[in-house]
């Protein structure tokens, strides 16, 4: 038997019931000089534990000495990666490298860890034992952690905060409930809330009712949810009718909005237990009229970080190569760029990548109709056109359309795709 199915809810548990009870035991017991050190150390080993149950996915119980030895070998490279990055980023604030390398530094080990790694792998003789042939599962989170941190250099040298102190740089870095799922809260908004603590904002009640959303969308509407996904509902074997696919295509991102938006609950609640402030991660997504509404709606924390470091900059020089005349067309292409890049982000493969692409023609598409509208309408007559709710409903239907057909790329890899036609009573579609 594998580890995790052997304790299925340990990773959530650990992360989101042991470890604020420990934390907050801690803070309350330090003194108020030794908070940060003690936080930093409570958050270094919350790392740690998710370091090492996060890399038991498949690892068998008769392997445990093994993989415990290799989970700690590489929870310190881990822990080595991001004390580089510090003081990288002490080094670029003291003028003595160029910033892009601070910007720069947590990307490049975003790329070798989830993207080369396979290729460009020294680690066998650590991994063998185990029965592993990767190491990425043991970087839990790097994902999050490195878009926190390129957020973090971009504070500091716009001097919207000052350059952090070794212990508050690591509480905020392996912070547990904000690292494996986000959302991607800025160093600023957890500082000063870390620092200036107020029940105000981060009132207890509300916190627990936070978390027991989260438990709630999903353990029980997520798993719900799942009994009708393209796992869920169709690889079971036998032959399936074409209302199967759609139904699978249709529940999909519920599934996914149940998943995805519980955790972050619970990140958002369990934080606001230590009093801290996280920022919000979603906002009634599948409420929205077109694509552009709903990314700022979905994932919004992601939507911002590609906006403010891929998109505007982006944008900007194409524009400013192109001349004025090609704005609109310089915005378009931008548009394009950053959702592929949102798509890799999401995963290796050529899934992630149509995903990222198709999610880019979206917006591109609403992107011109909206100029479009202005032109033909005028601006009196664009918004009347956008309070009819009947133009609001069709476009609710269409956006949710959209988005749910998408992630057909997200939810299956390429030979998954490739078998559907199999499953479907042998009707290609």
């Amino acid at each position: 038997m594998d580890i995790v199915d052997r304790f299925p809810l340990f990773p959530v548990l650990v992360c989101f019931l042991a470890y604020p009870a420990l934390a907050a035991l801690l803070l309350r017991l330090a003194p108020r000089p030794a908070r940060s050190a003690v936080f930093a150390a409570s958050n270094v080993s919350g790392l740690a534990a998710m370091c090492w149950l996060n890399g038991a996915k498949s690892v068998r119980l008769a392997v445990l000495v093994p993989y415990t030895r290799a989970a700690l070998i590489f929870f310190l490279l881990y822990l080595g990666m991001i004390l580089c990055n510090y003081f990288l980023l002490r080094r670029v604030a003291a003028g003595r490298v160029p910033w892009e390398t601070a910007l720069l530094f947590p990307i490049a080990m975003l790329i070798y860890v989830r993207y080369l790694g396979g290729a460009l792998n020294p680690f066998s003789v650590f991994l063998a034992p185990a029965g592993l042939t990767s190491f990425a599962g043991f970087f839990v989170g790097i994902s999050y952690l490195s878009f926190r941190a390129v957020l973090l250099a971009q504070e500091v040298r716009n001097e919207v905060v000052p350059m952090p102190s070794i212990s508050q740089y690591l509480s905020f870095a392996c912070f547990p409930p904000t690292l494996s799922v986000g959302p991607i809260s800025p160093y600023s908004k957890f500082i000063r809330s870390f620092d200036h603590p107020s029940r105000t904002v981060t009132p207890v009640g509300r916190s627990l009712l936070r978390i027991i959303l989260g438990f709630t969308k999903y353990l029980v509407f997520g798993s719900i949810a799942a009994q009708f996904t393209y796992a869920g509902l169709l690889r079971d074997g036998h032959p399936h009718a074409l209302i199967d696919l759609l139904i699978a295509v249709a529940i999909f991102p519920v599934y996914l909005y149940c998943n995805f938006s519980g955790y972050c609950d619970l990140a958002i609640g369990v934080a606001g237990l230590l009093g801290i402030e996280v920022v919000e991660n979603f906002d009634r997504p599948f409420l929205s009229r077109n694509s552009r509404e709903f990314w700022t709606r979905w994932h919004i924390t992601l939507s911002t970080w590609i906006r403010d470091m891929v998109f505007t900059p982006l944008s900007k020089g194409i524009a400013r190569r192109l001349g004025p005349r090609f704005t609109d067309h310089a915005i378009a292409a931008s548009i394009f760029i950053s959702f592929v890049i949102v798509g890799i982000w999401h995963g290796f493969g050529i899934c992630f990548l149509l995903f990222g692409v198709t999610q880019g023609i979206g917006l591109v598409a609403v992107h011109y109709y909206t100029g479009w509208l202005k032109r033909r309408l005028g601006r009196e007559g664009l918004a009347v056109y956008r309070q009819n709710r009947w133009i609001q409903a069709a476009g609710v239907a269409a956006t949710y359309s959209y988005f749910a057909l998408t992630l057909i790329f997200f939810a299956n890899s390429w030979q998954q795709l490739l078998d559907l036609h199999h499953i479907l009573r042998g009707r290609l579609f």
